[in-house]
């Protein structure tokens, strides 16, 4: 083989393995599997689950897994309660093998996300029950319910949209 021709091949195999992209492991419906299972059990109006590339709230770029969505309302649910998927103790998913990820939690007036991770996959469960203060000061909350839970590879997870400032995280404000 000529000589030029040598390092032309070289460089061109360097250049490809420098400047290649890694994309992140595919995460598939089993991801998903045991939170559809658990939510599809409770009264609901809507369920799907799918996999591919979705927005996630939390972070910043898209990511590839997979998503369920649930929607209820209290009169559905009657006296039943929706499943705990925070995975904590005692829990059917942390028996699984599931376990909080404390770095993913927000809560607030009628909504909440909560990570969950097993085997290097995080999961984010939201859960959605608009609240609001009415005019004459009561406090007021929806009917319907809206659980969305977003699975993808651990390594997709490259920090919050949102970051606290330095004061927020002392718990006092900067000057």
């Amino acid at each position: 083989m000529h000589p030029l021709r040598s390092l032309v091949t070289c460089t061109t195999i360097l250049l490809s393995l420098l400047l290649a992209t890694p994309t992140p492991a595919e995460v598939g419906l089993e991801a998903c599997e045991p939170f559809f299972q658990a939510l599809n059990a409770v009264p609901h109006e809507s369920i799907f689950q799918r996999s591919g590339p979705y927005t996630s709230a939390w972070f910043e770029a898209g990511a590839i897994g997979c998503t369920v969505v649930m929607v209820t309302s209290e009169q559905r649910l009657g006296d039943r309660k929706l499943p705990d998927l925070t995975a904590a103790p005692g829990t059917p998913l942390h028996q699984a093998g599931w376990r909080i990820n404390q770095k993913y939690i927000a809560d607030g007036p009628g909504t909440g996300v909560m990570g969950v991770e097993k085997d290097g996959i995080l999961c984010l469960v939201y859960t959605d029950q608009p609240a609001w203060i009415d005019d004459t000061g009561r406090f007021m909350q929806s009917e319907q319910i809206t659980i969305k839970v977003q699975c993808m590879a651990g390594e997709q997870a490259r920090g919050p949209r949102y970051e606290l400032q330095e004061g927020q995280r002392r718990g006092t404000e900067k000057e």
